[in-house]
């Protein structure tokens, strides 16, 4: 796990000794327990319940997806829990490949609208809880991670994990061409996509940043691309590759 000095902090607390409490351990030990890895992806599943009026006579309003399963990753109300589906692929990571693979919601970092209705409910003489942004939240937990994984899939809706794919990559300055001389090793950020999954933005995204990309088609075929990834990253020199914020300048003086 990257442990550097940088300026994430949450409660007057370095992000890095939050997840190095709090992101899940692998059940096994290895020498990899502490190789962290964000996974970011889409928390809904696409309903045709709730886009089309006939949507629940289909025999099931969810579309065929290599991660949600209809069976486990629905709520008792009925709606599609992509969380649940990218939480259990969290875990198969952490027992395949004896890896701290975590989600944001792993974490206990509440965002702005979550402090806000836990201050209302809290007694006075409790302190005040604090909140923070969820794409400040992505921003800290990839800074502090040794890969991060986005997965796009076609049954889930990726309007939020798309904002946030652009915030990430640009704010690691690993936009092709940037001038910044600190930046993220962008071998260590990977976009895995399903490949029945369509999106303009997405497919382009590789020819805009420089990053991992990747597709796949069963969840089989997933896990062997990223265990192909991370025995790459592993053979690395993690300590002189993992810094990805360090204070002071990041963009060389203009000539």
């Amino acid at each position: 796990m990257f442990d550097g000095q940088t300026t994430f902090r949450y409660g007057g607390r370095p992000i890095a000794d939050i997840l190095a409490e709090q992101a899940p351990e692998p059940p096994r030990f290895s020498r990899q327990n502490d190789f962290t890895v964000y996974v970011m992806g889409p928390y809904t599943a696409f309903s045709a319940a709730y886009a089309y009026d006939d949507g629940d006579r289909l025999a099931t309003p969810f579309q065929q997806d290599p991660l949600f399963d209809p069976d486990r990753h629905v709520t008792e109300s009925g709606r599609g829990d992509m969380e649940r589906s990218l939480r259990d692929f969290c875990a198969e990571l952490r027992d395949r490949h004896s890896c701290r693979a975590f989600i944001a919601s792993d974490i206990g970092i509440p965002t702005y609208r979550q402090a806000r209705e836990l201050n209302e409910r809290r007694d006075d003489d409790e302190p005040e809880v604090q909140g923070m942004a969820p794409l400040d939240q992505s921003i800290a937990f990839a800074a502090h991670s040794d890969a991060v994984l986005f997965l796009f899939t076609q049954g889930g809706l990726t309007t939020g994990v798309g904002t946030e794919t652009g915030g990430i990559l640009g704010e690691f300055h690993l936009r092709r061409g940037n001038p910044a001389t600190t930046h993220k090793p962008g071998q260590r950020v990977a976009i895995y996509q399903d490949a029945e999954f369509g999106s303009a933005t997405v497919d382009e995204l590789p020819y805009g940043f420089d990053v991992r990309y990747d597709e796949f088609r069963r969840r089989e075929d997933l896990h062997d691309k990223v265990r192909n990834w991370f025995d790459a990253l592993t053979r690395e020199a993690r300590d002189t590759d993992l810094p990805v914020f360090v204070p002071g300048e990041t963009y060389a003086p203009e000539e």
